[in-house]
């Protein structure tokens, strides 16, 4: 994939959420509707056909160590949120602060880029992230709002664990759904992908006359383009010749995506300031254009 491309697909994301601002503007619609259609409904789906489309091979590992790496790095964003913020804010920095927009943004480039094995293990990465953002990182951000009991609650009615679940026993065994199933499902991948960027910016639109949050802002576009290239690479080279060429480079783009859209599905259906999530979720997209090309003449 060239330059060109890249950028052409950067600005279709972007595009896509600013049609969410022009529709958010004209018609009367609930950005937390959409959110609560695309935590409980699309995303396990897609977790769902994700892992089933994968082919087999020991993929697992990446799950794991995505999931990992992203559950420390939010620990470690909430422990600094706490020095900053005194209210909800630090627990927004801290889920945003644990992933990246490795399925909306990240796949489309993996899939262009790399061979089926190095799809795969993009794949797998994803889903790690994935589960990071629906347990893990949907507990820390519940914490702003609710008790921790109650919030464990909500983690453990997450559809997207036992869609994964599910799905990843049905691959051990080969008990897989028959084709037509399987490629009507794949239809809620494009659904994923343009409803999470459109809320984006269909939340921002709803917010008329709120300031923008420049602590946050630096904070979270700071984390993500600083601390998460700078992990990444510690951690490769920490790990030295136990992985290939291929397996870093998948790791180096996933490592340079903007930040979440699903910030922003997380904090409507919890409430947590979405506008400030909004905001540095689109201002990190836009920043893409510069970030992933450099990483891509980089991993080159």
């Amino acid at each position: 994939m060239d330059i060109k491309e890249v950028l052409t697909r950067v600005g279709f994301l972007i595009c896509i959420a600013l049609v969410g601002i022009f529709v958010g503007k004209k018609i009367k619609i609930n950005q937390k509707d959409i959110s609560t259609l695309l935590v409980y409904v699309i995303s396990p789906a897609v977790m769902f056909v994700s892992v089933l489309q994968a082919p087999k091979g020991n993929y697992l590992q990446f799950s794991i160590a995505a999931f990992l790496f992203c559950s420390v790095t939010a620990l470690l964003a909430y422990q600094m949120g706490r020095l900053i913020w005194v209210d909800h804010t630090k627990n927004l920095f801290a889920f945003s602060g644990g992933t990246g927009n490795t399925g909306y943004f990240g796949l489309p480039i993996a899939l262009a880029m790399f061979d089926k094995t190095g799809a795969a293990i993009a794949v797998f990465i994803i889903l790690g992230v994935n589960l990071y953002e629906f347990t893990v990182g949907y507990y820390i951000t519940s914490l702003g709002q609710h008790s921790i009991k109650d919030s464990f609650k909500k983690v453990i009615k997450m559809p997207i664990l036992y869609s994964f679940a599910l799905a990843y026993v049905l691959k051990l065994t080969d008990l897989t759904p028959n084709d037509v199933i399987i490629n009507s499902l794949s239809n809620f991948k494009g659904t994923y992908s343009v409803l999470g960027m459109m809320v984006i910016g269909i939340t921002l639109s709803k917010f008329e006359h709120f300031e923008v949050d420049l602590k946050f802002l630096a904070a979270a576009l700071g984390w993500k383009y600083m601390y998460w290239p700078a992990a990444i690479l510690l951690l490769i080279h920490a790990c030295g010749a136990t992985i290939g060429s291929t397996e870093k480079a998948v790791v180096l783009l996933m490592a340079c995506v903007p930040m979440a859209g699903n910030t922003v599905v997380i904090a409507n259906e919890l409430n947590v300031h979405p506008e400030k999530a909004a905001t540095a979720v689109m201002l990190s997209t836009i920043l893409a254009i510069v970030s992933v090309p450099l990483m891509m003449i980089f991993i080159n």
